[in-house]
């Protein structure tokens, strides 16, 4: 297999932070416009926020959370050159996880749904943890 299919998850989930950060920036200056955020909460990001602010930056401060084991573990699987087929399948799961809990969050934000999208990232992340461990002790 080539290893060099992981990246396509990998950059997808990329993708999906420059967007958060867009949407993020674009959704400040527009409350800052209309009145409904001050400047200065910008200093330390504290006071009074417009919910859609708050949810917005949120959504994208998720993205420096769990992701943050992905990475690493996709850094570790290419290190010792052992992409497999369901390496593979769970890099594609869990960033298919991380965009639907991103537009929950994004859109109705209804906290069962956005639970069971967090779930599925993250025992996604989970078992592939075991799996990669189980591969390079037992293997």
């Amino acid at each position: 297999m080539k290893d060099n299919l992981i990246f396509y998850p990998i950059f997808l989930n990329v993708i999906l932070v420059f967007i958060l950060y867009t949407k993020n920036t674009l959704d400040n200056r527009k409350a800052v416009k209309y009145k409904s955020l001050e400047m200065s909460y910008f200093k330390i990001y504290s006071g009074k926020v417009p919910e859609h602010i708050a949810v917005s930056r949120q959504t994208l401060k998720n993205q420096f959370e769990l992701p943050i084991l992905f990475y690493f573990l996709v850094s570790i699987i290419l290190y010792v050159e052992q992409v497999f087929f369901l390496d593979l399948f769970f890099a594609w799961l869990f960033v298919i996880s991380r965009y639907l809990h991103a537009y929950i969050r994004l859109s109705s934000n209804k906290i069962k749904y956005r639970s069971v999208s967090f779930q599925i990232g993250f025992y996604t992340l989970l078992l592939w943890y075991l799996k990669f461990i189980y591969n390079i002790f037992m293997a």
